[in-house]
């Protein structure tokens, strides 16, 4: 092989190679720069999939709050008519159970006999408005809650204080029995006189105060009851503080966002 044409073949051979090394730095260049895209497009996906997460979090968050606020505000109306009529039942026992009594002064409380004796034979329950938490619970968006005052707020409110508040209640029922079978057993025309329309008013509160007075059994009972009452207020008042608490915690935090 003469000389030109080893040069020329060697030429040729550098040229291919150069060629094929060009092609291949083209070739992963090309290449890395699509995986960089890849990933940037999958990281941009990700991204946006999760500031889509959190927004809907977000949302879902003050919908909870919200709902949890609304139905505070009810359970707070409850509690304000519930602590009304439960002194005024408190005011009634205490005037009877008074040995002199004022007949005026216990008239503009009980207004008619069927108040006072809702009193002696009949118990006030403590159903406060709960569905909205119960469905808060039951569907697990309580999840939403991200506040750890809120949640140890509404574990007290809807758990220990409201307990407190209900066993007092059963309580009074066993007294309210023992208060029913002692006047029919003992007294039942008071009971006659309650629904006679002849009777007057007054005179079914003269009735009543004297048979309590001279009868020991059950103005003893009454006393009791009358300690369950005060009892019940001040179960009531610390779960009215638990609220506040719970609405004042929910109202600082929907502020901020």
């Amino acid at each position: 092989m003469s000389l030109l044409c080893l040069n020329n073949l060697i030429l040729n051979t550098y040229i291919a190679l150069k060629r094929i090394k060009m092609f291949k730095r083209k070739f992963f260049l090309k290449l890395g720069l699509e995986i960089v895209a890849i990933i940037i497009g999958i990281s941009a996906s990700f991204w946006i999939s999760e500031i889509s997460v959190e927004r809907d979090k977000s949302i879902q968050r003050e919908r909870v709050l919200k709902s949890i606020l609304i139905e505070s505000n009810d359970i707070k109306n409850y509690c304000d008519e519930r602590i009304k009529i439960w002194n005024q039942d408190i005011e009634i026992y205490n005037l009877l159970l008074n040995e002199k009594l004022n007949i005026e002064i216990l008239k503009n409380i009980a207004i008619s006999k069927n108040r006072v004796e809702y009193n002696l034979i009949y118990y006030r329950d403590f159903d406060p408005p709960m569905n909205r938490y119960r469905s808060l619970v039951n569907t697990g968006d309580l999840k939403y809650v991200q506040s750890e005052n809120i949640k140890e707020a509404l574990t007290r409110l809807h758990n220990l204080n409201f307990s407190k508040v209900v066993s007092t209640v059963d309580y009074e029922k066993k007294i309210i029995e023992l208060i029913i079978d002692l006047i029919t057993q003992e007294n039942p025309k008071l009971f006659l006189k309650g629904n006679n329309s002849k009777i007057s008013f007054e005179n079914y509160l003269k009735s009543l105060h004297k048979f309590i007075q001279e009868n020991e059994k059950l103005k003893s009972n009454l006393i009791v009851q009358l300690k369950y009452f005060k009892t019940r207020i001040s179960s009531l008042k610390l779960y009215k503080l638990t609220l506040e608490e719970l609405q004042y915690e929910l109202s600082e935090i929907l502020k901020v966002n």
